[in-house]
């Protein structure tokens, strides 16, 4: 049987059998691929792609799986200031840069508030585990962990931030047999803005996000999507994505790029809501 999260969502393409993988525990990743610092290297592909890829990265690469779960869903909720100065230093490409995040691991029921800080090609993240009730809100101790963080990081007070996007979608992890390369893949991507008139929901079909976490500029993966001719891409934030397609900011040149690639995979599906869906991890 295909291995599967009890959220993921059907679709004609998205039942891997996974079963080619050897599987590595939850423990087992965090003693082999534990690093907070590395270097992310990101593409753009399609399901099909995906489906070519697994075989040859079941060859090098171990299969996070917890319980029967090696498919699982990701409840994100990111922060910015009402001027979206996050989502702007992605966008002018301003150096070092930063983004908020509350992030709801929903098969676990576990939610963490984070912070990532990328600065000379390295990305660092700073997080703790919250209660599973406070996620998506900006509580008193994340506004604390957060100012904390950004005053050592930034050297200056911090801005008001508040819940800005939504993302949602369900994540493959591998990590390399030898090395300590980890490669997320992330598809069935959404993306709600909780902000603004018009509530945009963003649905972008086939697209798959496959990024490589490693010490290296080079991890193993390096070399098999060189094979497939598949190219790394920038600007794949799915926060800053979902800002663009829901017309949130008034410049989106950065990412043009990449959404002329997801939109030659799969043109994304925008959706107007009458109202925010209700933020809390799904298994609360």
């Amino acid at each position: 049987m295909p291995y599967s999260s009890t959220k993921t969502k059907t679709h004609k393409h998205k039942k891997q059998n996974l079963d080619f993988f050897h599987p590595i525990s939850l423990s087992e990743l965090n003693a082999t691929a534990r690093f907070l610092d590395r270097i992310d290297t990101k593409y753009i592909l399609s399901f099909n792609q995906l489906e070519e890829l697994l075989p040859l990265f079941a060859k090098e690469f171990y299969i996070l799986q917890i319980a029967n779960h090696r498919i699982f869903s990701y409840d994100n909720v990111y922060m910015d200031t009402d001027d979206l100065m996050f989502y702007y230093q992605h966008e002018r490409w301003v150096k070092p840069r930063m983004k908020v995040r509350s992030r709801c691991y929903v098969e676990s029921n576990l939610s963490f508030f984070e912070i990532k800080h990328k600065a000379n090609g390295i990305t660092r993240k700073f997080r703790y585990q919250r209660d599973a009730g406070d996620h998506g809100k900006m509580t008193k101790s994340a506004k604390r962990f957060f100012s904390g963080v950004y005053q050592t990081l930034c050297d200056k007070n911090p801005p008001e931030i508040q819940p800005v996007m939504r993302t949602n979608y369900n994540r493959i992890t591998l990590v390399h047999m030898h090395s300590a390369e980890r490669i997320t893949i992330d598809f069935n991507i959404e993306t709600t803005s909780l902000i603004g008139k018009n509530i945009k929901q963003v649905n972008m079909g086939d697209v798959v996000i496959l990024e490589s976490k490693s010490s290296k500029k080079r991890g193993p993966s390096w070399e098999i999507m060189k094979k497939f001719k598949i190219r790394s891409a920038k600007g794949c934030s799915k926060y800053a994505l979902g800002v663009a397609y829901s017309w949130l900011a008034d410049a989106f040149l950065h990412f043009l790029p990449t959404m002329k690639k997801i939109e030659k995979i799969s043109s994304p599906q925008i959706t107007s809501l009458k109202e925010l869906p209700k933020i809390k991890c799904p298994n609360k």
